[in-house]
């Protein structure tokens, strides 16, 4: 386990049962005011860490993961709400050494236009899937004033179906930081402050949807310390294409493979437009089909982009114990981002 000195200045049949627990461990422990611990999240719809992973796991003294086990939604043709997405445990070597917090990500369209009675039938079929042995669930809503009542009721109900020493936490976007007096701030003990996402996906001219430092500062710079939840820091490790058809965003594609796009005589690159491209004919990438006259957008995180959300990041109101979780774990991750970089940026929360 690595150790740092800190010095701080500042019909839904759609459930399931994990039955794993593991042992908490902080990778940043220190006698002064903040301890850092590493986490990651999972968000693939297969549980099943692979030797290397956990080799990356255990060198970054990570023992903490955050892993979606299920998504909800509303179907579009209907409007009824159902899962999309349910994780399939295919692989539990090694798990039982990590501390397990399910994640339950619900869209926000979920809570437009329900009844109370809707709600609580929602809160009583995810708890069904929650029996499980868990010091803390969370679940990841982009909430608007509009749905806030609900999503919050939603929380609240659910809290009574989990057994009383389960701790709900909930992922804080950077506007609901900035503004929790017309947001609100959701009724659980912790929140997750989600540090990416920062700038408009949808808008063709954006550089990097995933983190600019301009876009975090307006939301960091000049905001009161008094934030009414202890929060915890998820920073970013993907990437991913996006693709435009007719001016509008049509596909993310979580898997693109980067070295497709040095074939000029599919990919024209957009110049002075760094990761942009033009599809010349059509082509199939992670089996969706782009047609010429397509725009992909390739985003990333760089590790020095990664610092500089890191460094930011440590200028918010977060807790004294606080956990630094990375979005996400998969291959690419691993080395992408080697382990020397991921303690740095732990370190970076901590000093600051």
């Amino acid at each position: 386990m690595n150790t740092m000195k800190c010095n701080l200045n500042h019909p839904l049949i759609f459930w399931i049962t994990i039955g794993l627990t593991g042992v908490f461990a902080a990778a940043c422990t220190s006698s002064s005011q903040r301890t850092v611990t590493p986490a990651f999240y999972h968000w693939q719809t297969t549980l099943a860490l692979f030797p290397a992973e956990r080799s990356y796991l255990d060198s970054l003294g990570c023992k903490k993961l955050y892993i979606k086990v299920l998504d909800v939604g509303r179907d579009a043709l209907s409007g009824e709400i159902q899962p999309y997405s349910l994780l399939e445990i295919a692989d539990t070597t090694g798990i039982s050494n990590f501390e397990i917090v399910p994640t339950v990500f619900i869209t926000n369209e979920v809570f437009k236009n329900i009844s109370e009675e809707k709600i609580e039938w929602l809160a009583g079929k995810v708890a069904v899937g929650l029996r499980l042995e868990a010091r803390e669930v969370q679940f990841d809503c982009d909430w608007t004033p509009s749905t806030r009542d609900a999503f919050f009721l939603f929380l609240k109900k659910i809290k009574k179906h989990l057994p009383k020493q389960t701790r709900l936490s909930a992922t804080i976007r950077l506007h609901q930081y900035k503004f929790p007096d017309k947001t609100g701030v959701p009724p659980v003990e912790r929140g997750m402050l989600m540090f990416y996402n920062t700038g408009d996906i949808e808008h063709l001219e954006t550089n990097n949807s995933i983190f600019q430092t301009a876009d975090a500062e307006k939301y960091i710079i000049g905001t009161p310390k008094n934030y009414p939840l202890p929060l915890d820091l998820a920073l970013p490790v993907f990437s991913w294409a996006l693709i435009y058809r007719d001016g509008e965003l049509w596909k993310i594609i979580s898997e693109m493979p980067e070295n497709e796009l040095v074939d000029s005589a599919r990919f024209q690159k957009i110049q002075n437009h760094s990761g942009s491209f033009v599809i010349q004919k059509g082509t199939f990438i992670s089996g969706h089909y782009l047609r010429p006259g397509d725009l992909l957008r390739m985003e990333t995180i760089s590790p020095e982009l990664l610092r500089e959300a890191a460094r930011l990041a440590a200028q918010a109101d977060l807790a004294n114990d606080a956990t630094v979780a990375f979005f996400h774990l998969d291959t690419l991750a691993t080395h992408r981002y080697p382990v020397q970089l991921l303690d740095s940026v732990c370190r970076m929360i901590c000093f600051q």
